[in-house]
């Protein structure tokens, strides 16, 4: 056994499953926080719910319950390659590698998204990498970002995330967040992937304001459709963003490959459509105009022949 990642709210082991002959992770609530039921609840709703999604590119669950002191755990899928932020520890991976990884980010968020759950932490910590055999890598998304429903449950009003990747809407205590805060976040993580730089820095004070980032071209050679493509991910505005993680996702592998890139309905263009009255009104003007023009030339043609004439 030994300890491979702690945090304020929990603390994950390794152990090897004797049954299952093979290395587990075991996610366990800290105990300043154990002794409270509602905490306790949404800590093991977490395991609940990758429990239901059961998805190649999510953190599988397979065991559920309490230590003999009471303290609630989960075992869950172990990434022996670490994460996405001890890759980018590394350097920045190939374009094509950063598009696998993202759209194997993407499918694991879609899979939340289709069980109702909004994952509202997504960054590269969050972001397990396990081997697969012949050398592959296979992307898995946890830690569903519960740390804001536990602060929530503890009367203490704070907002939780990582400013990089947070949408703005995020700090704002009831603004209400949905799917497309974590198709912002996914964004973010794809910008540094691509430039090895963080699309935002700062704190929450800053988001509050956020602009839009540098195109990531500006920082790397890139194809220039990725600019459009990140930049309408991270665009402040969630109603101006990808409308869902597949949109993007599916536009980031356009852009990349040389693929037609489809924009309009994420920069929405306000187009009215003139009135009845007012387009005839336009119309008969403009005709008006044309009769003027007609009897002017034909006013100048008569006059230039009869001058000839009298010549």
């Amino acid at each position: 056994m030994s300890r491979i990642g702690v945090g304020g709210f929990a603390t994950v082991w390794l152990y090897h499953d004797e049954e299952l002959d093979s290395p587990v992770a075991v996610k366990a609530l800290a105990d300043n926080w154990a002794q409270r039921a509602d905490v306790r609840e949404r800590f093991l709703e977490e395991g609940r719910i990758l429990r239901r999604a059961d998805a190649d590119h999510v953190v599988r669950v397979y065991d559920i319950g309490e230590t003999d002191d009471g303290t609630p755990y989960f075992v869950m899928t172990y990434a022996d390659r670490g994460t996405v932020a001890d890759l980018l520890a590394k350097g920045t991976p190939s374009v094509e590698e950063t598009v696998r990884l993202v759209g194997q980010a993407g499918l694991g968020i879609s899979v939340l998204h289709r069980l109702g759950v909004v994952h509202r932490d997504v960054k590269p910590q969050n972001l397990l990498l396990q081997s697969v055999g012949d050398g592959e890598t296979r992307l898995l998304v946890a830690d569903l970002g519960v740390a804001k429903a536990l602060l929530h449950a503890s009367g203490i009003t704070q907002v939780v995330g990582t400013p990089a990747y947070m949408a703005p809407e995020q700090a704002w205590p009831g603004a209400g967040v949905d799917t497309r805060a974590d198709v912002h976040a996914l964004a973010a993580v794809a910008y540094q992937l691509f430039t090895g730089r963080q699309a935002r820095e700062g704190g929450l004070g800053d988001l509050m304001a956020a602009r839009m980032p540098q195109p990531p071209t500006v920082y790397t050679e890139l194809p220039l459709a990725l600019n459009d493509v990140l930049l309408k991910g991270l665009h402040p505005e969630r109603e101006k963003r990808w409308p869902d993680v597949d949109s993007f996702v599916h536009a980031l592998e356009g852009a990349a490959t040389g693929r037609p890139v489809h924009l309009n309905h994420a920069w929405p263009v306000t187009v009215r459509e003139p009135e009845p009255g007012r387009w005839s009104g336009m119309r008969g003007w403009r005709l008006g105009v044309l009769a003027v023009v007609v009897l002017m030339v034909a006013f100048l043609a008569g006059y230039l022949a009869m001058s000839g004439l009298q010549g």
